[in-house]
């Protein structure tokens, strides 16, 4: 696709009227735990936004986040605090032209991205419900279907590994994505390459690696794997680009990329070739399309990466997945491999081919199952 195509989508103009905005905290049990050098994840608490139009038109969003902020700023606490002290309250009982200015009135306040991605999504939500479009069509999307690799985690042995790749690869999932940290990576991924020959393979470092150590860098390199996903803390701008000058691989921006203007930046400084745009990292829909408008531009791969969202959030992450620039397999795990229950009706999975569906309904791309979303819920909160 040509530049042209980022310039070709036009913002939606639906009038919103915020009628009311619940913002729900659920604690979500998880099948299986997930380790990566950030530490494990054994359960996930999440909060959802539940968005009311005047008219009775209601969208849903997700706010993820982790306990402890050792991903980013962003924790479940500070999505709680944003959503219900600031954001919320400063837009709720007002009309907006359309989602774009609904994020607009709370540009001005520093952070939160994944709570002003939460409540975005949920006024595109009401946007797409109310024109009757998808959001793919929305956000100018041309992709049916999107091609969807696997992340694994940090497990007690490479045979361990090995088998549940093995397991994953046999469901259709076309990439394989492995975690290192120091001591889990030259040992691990020439065996992940060896067992796996024809499937692409990258490593995602997750900012574990000291920059001023030599690292394994030269010996992955000689490896061939598609990328090298973020081995040194975001802001190790100069030394992540000192890196990739040396390096045939080339590194993906991910801590790096918390703002569209840091990961202009990032690129700019040869700090990486590839972003991994990540919708909640970023703050939402708009800054998301902005990056994607930007490398499409520039010819920087993109690719959409994930928090362990619930169906409510994959939907958005799918929906901006379909848009031209996206042209690796993407990060979109369907929520039964973690979740025992989706809080979606009927949820997503991956077809034999290696691709999910971009959803086609209006509103998140699937029919929210408020049962669950109340079955789950621990605290709500409600704007007056």
């Amino acid at each position: 696709m040509s530049r042209t195509t980022a310039r070709a989508r036009t913002t939606p103009k639906v009038q919103i009227r915020l009628a009311s905005v619940e913002v729900l905290a659920l604690d979500l049990p998880m099948i299986t735990s997930f380790k990566t050098a950030h530490g494990t994840t054994t359960k996930k608490r999440t909060v959802i936004i539940r968005a009311e139009d005047a008219d009775g038109t209601v969208g849903w969003g997700e706010s993820p986040g982790m306990d402890l902020p050792i991903y980013s700023a962003d924790t479940y606490d500070g999505n709680w605090y944003a959503l219900t002290r600031l954001l919320v309250p400063l837009v709720a009982g007002k009309t907006f032209a359309g989602p774009a200015e609904v994020a607009a009135a709370y540009a001005g306040y520093q952070g939160y991205n994944m709570a002003k991605h939460g409540l975005e999504c949920a006024m595109w939500a009401i946007a797409s419900s109310k024109l009757g479009v998808p959001m793919k069509d929305l956000v100018g999307g041309v992709k049916t279907g999107i091609p969807t690799g696997e992340s694994f985690g940090i497990k007690p042995t490479v045979k361990d590994l090995l088998a549940e790749i093995d397991q994953r690869v046999a469901q259709g999932f076309c990439r394989i994505k492995v975690k290192i940290e120091p001591g889990w990576d030259l040992d691990v991924l020439p065996q992940v390459k060896a067992a796996f020959p024809t499937l692409p393979v990258m490593a995602d470092g997750n900012t574990g690696y000291d920059p001023h150590d030599s690292g394994p860098w030269d010996a992955l390199d000689a490896l061939g794997l598609l990328m090298i996903e973020q081995p040194f803390p975001g802001d190790a701008l100069v030394e992540l680009a000192e890196l990739q000058s040396r390096l045939r691989t080339p590194i993906c921006l991910d801590e790096s990329a918390l703002t569209f203007g840091l990961t202009r930046a990032a690129l700019k400084l040869g700090a990486g070739r590839i972003v991994n745009i990540k919708p909640a990292r970023l703050g939402g829909v708009t800054p998301s399309l902005a990056v994607h408008d930007w490398c499409l531009e520039h010819e920087v791969p993109v690719w959409c990466g994930g928090l362990l969202e619930t169906g409510i959030g994959r939907g958005f992450n799918l929906a901006i997945s379909s848009l031209p620039g996206f042209t690796l397999p993407a990060d979109m795990s369907p929520a039964r491999l973690f979740y025992a229950e989706d809080l979606v009706e009927p949820t997503f999975d991956i077809r034999k081919d290696g691709t999910i569906a971009v959803p086609e309904l209006p509103g998140c791309g699937f029919n929210v199952d408020e049962r669950r979303v109340r079955k789950y819920q621990s605290e709500t909160w409600r704007s007056t």
